[in-house]
């Protein structure tokens, strides 16, 4: 997922990377482990094709499929066991591992208007069992604890610093949702994470702002509009089997980078 610490969380400006689920019918008190994991069916990598979102069907936003590379290699490594969950969470190898994930990139701005400074990441992800709620709780945890920041490496062995970790006003979309602030030490632009689980289901943002630190943002109606998407493919009576007529954001095939989609 392109995202992650401007650079250490976008993986679009250096190469490290990020992860992501649920809304509508869930608007109103966040629930964690709501409902009965343990029998629902993961959705898979095909599955997941049609929960993303078209190149240009958020007005004001162009959404593109995330290079292999954007996803960086290896494993980010830290010395603070406490903070780990958020170090993987920047990587492109999750813990627990998810059954399938599809990535793609945003930016804010239009071919007329031109970019604007903000990019981001959406990262789209099933998970067998309780690994989705798992995964959001242990975030959750980590963004608390951690609220001093913490030291880093990225897969790629690049050193990281982040000053402080500071807990936001999550969306009220899905099942549960989480959202937190990471301040980068060495860059002056801050990374802006959010998850949502909609069932076995994490959709995950990732955002930075390189000409404007100070105007980076998840927007609240792009997070609606996927979580929506995912929503509606958990809930469908009968989900589809092939992948969608349309071509993935940006003309890919869709998964992740290294990542079978089956």
């Amino acid at each position: 997922m392109a995202s992650v610490a401007a650079v250490a969380v976008l993986g679009l400006a250096t190469g490290c990377a990020g992860d992501g689920p649920r809304p509508a019918a869930a608007r109103g008190p966040v629930v964690e482990g709501k409902g009965d994991l343990s029998a629902v069916k993961v959705l898979s990598g095909v599955q997941l094709r049609h929960a993303e979102l078209g190149p240009r069907e958020v007005a004001g936003f162009q959404i593109e499929k995330a290079s292999p590379g954007s996803a960086g290699g290896g494993r980010p490594s830290t010395d603070s066991p406490p903070c780990r969950p958020l170090v993987v969470a920047l990587g492109s190898q999750p813990q627990p591992e998810p059954a399938a994930s599809v990535v793609n990139t945003f930016s804010k701005g239009t071919r007329e208007e031109g970019f604007q400074g903000l990019l981001g990441m959406i990262r789209i992800s099933s998970y067998a069992g309780d690994g989705a709620a798992t995964t959001l709780g242990e975030l959750r945890s980590a963004a608390a604890r951690c609220a001093g920041g913490f030291r880093m490496k990225t897969g790629e062995g690049q050193a990281q610093r982040f000053e402080a970790v500071r807990m936001l006003p999550a969306p009220k979309v899905g099942d549960e949702a989480v959202a937190y602030r990471l301040d980068n030490a060495v860059e002056e632009a801050p990374s802006l994470v959010t998850v949502v689980r909609t069932g076995s289901t994490l959709s995950m943002f990732f955002a930075t702002n390189l000409t404007d630190p100070g105007a980076v943002e998840i927007p609240e109606r792009l997070v609606a509009a996927q979580v929506a998407k995912v929503e509606k493919l958990e809930r469908a009576e009968q989900r589809p089997t092939a992948p969608p007529p349309h071509p993935a954001p940006g003309g890919g095939e869709g998964g992740e980078a290294g990542e079978s989609s089956e």
